[in-house]
């Protein structure tokens, strides 16, 4: 066997057990979504965080109980009510406020009822992550890198 069958049948064989890992990934990220979205909430998210949204980042609503930095990266987390099915259509919503604010929304992503995201840029870079929290309530992940 020359080296390029043989590199292709490598490739071939590598990939494989890749995607099998990546399937088992997606389906554990649904069953956790699935199990949180039927979870009493945490008393923590009724409490408003010390340190507020930048004033040029609009709010998606509900409460920014949490933040926290690693290096220059800062995360706030917002507690909003809603529900795994909405998930897709809350990040919508959000990624139009923050056009109308004139960020650009780079990129999306979701997973069914488990998750959905965002890649933004304008006067932040970040990204906005959707998904279950507690039972009737949604968990918004704000991390601006820039």
């Amino acid at each position: 066997m020359s080296a390029g069958p043989r590199g292709r049948f490598m490739a071939a064989a590598l990939a494989v057990p890749l995607l099998l890992a990546l399937a088992a990934c997606s389906d554990g990220d649904k069953d956790k979504a699935k199990a949180a979205a039927s979870a009493t909430c945490p008393g923590n998210i009724t409490q408003t965080a010390s340190t507020p949204l930048p004033s040029d980042v609009p709010s998606p609503g509900g409460t920014v109980y949490d933040y926290n930095t690693q290096g220059k990266t800062k995360f706030w987390f917002v507690a909003v009510d809603g529900s795994p099915d909405q998930l897709a259509s809350m990040r919508d919503t959000y990624n139009t406020t923050l056009t109308g604010k004139g960020y650009k929304i780079e990129h999306t992503d979701q997973e069914d009822n488990a998750e959905a995201e965002a890649e933004f840029s304008g006067a932040h870079d970040g990204t906005t992550q959707f998904i279950p929290l507690c039972s009737g309530k949604v968990r918004v992940r704000i991390k601006l890198t820039s």
